[in-house]
């Protein structure tokens, strides 16, 4: 039953047509808060308590995913999603503690892999405002960081449309993996 009720609220969140915004500002789909928060009464285990603070993150939810983000904070995965939610806010000095205390989560290596594929097939450098940034053509080739993503996300203030676009498509490759571990780990 639990499986059923997380999987509609993925299915509605799936419906969107853009990826989460590096900066939401407000929550995406208000009547999803509810449904999302009845999940508590499947118990309160880190890995119920995970997924509760990333469908939260995947809405645009972010003071309800980090009310349960700081419920997990032992955790790697749920240090990584209250690092993904400092980002999201622009809190970057604790969006980089989080990311610290996530480092060697088994999830980084799959974001580091998925997100050089990615720009290998996606990213030529077409992006003017982003074509000799070291940190972006580190990730093409396999460096990836979420300390220096970070670097990426706060200049995106400066940055076009464009390459806000590609910002955003990296956050979402992470996003992905990462949530898809969740749900791993909760079917386990």
């Amino acid at each position: 039953m639990m499986k059923s009720d997380i999987n509609a609220i993925i299915e509605i969140l799936d419906q969107r047509t853009e990826p989460v915004s590096l900066f939401p500002s407000k929550t995406w789909n208000p009547s999803l808060e509810p449904r999302i928060e009845a999940l508590n009464e499947w118990g309160s285990s880190t890995e119920i308590i995970t997924i509760i603070a990333a469908l939260h993150l995947r809405n645009e939810s972010l003071s309800l995913s980090h009310s349960y983000a700081q419920q997990i904070e032992h955790d790697m995965t749920g240090a990584y999603w209250h690092g993904i939610m400092h980002r999201m806010e622009s809190d970057y000095s604790n969006a980089r503690y989080w990311f610290w205390q996530a480092s060697r989560h088994p999830v980084m290596q799959q974001v580091q892999q998925r997100v050089s594929e990615w720009l290998q097939q996606h990213w030529r450098g077409q992006v003017n405002e982003l074509r000799s940034n070291t940190i972006l053509q580190s990730f093409q080739n396999g460096g990836w960081s979420s300390e220096q993503f970070i670097e990426l996300v706060k200049l995106s203030s400066t940055l076009d449309d464009e390459a806000k676009q590609l910002l955003t498509m990296i956050q979402a490759i992470e996003m992905d993996a990462l949530f898809q571990y969740s749900l791993e780990v909760l079917s386990t």
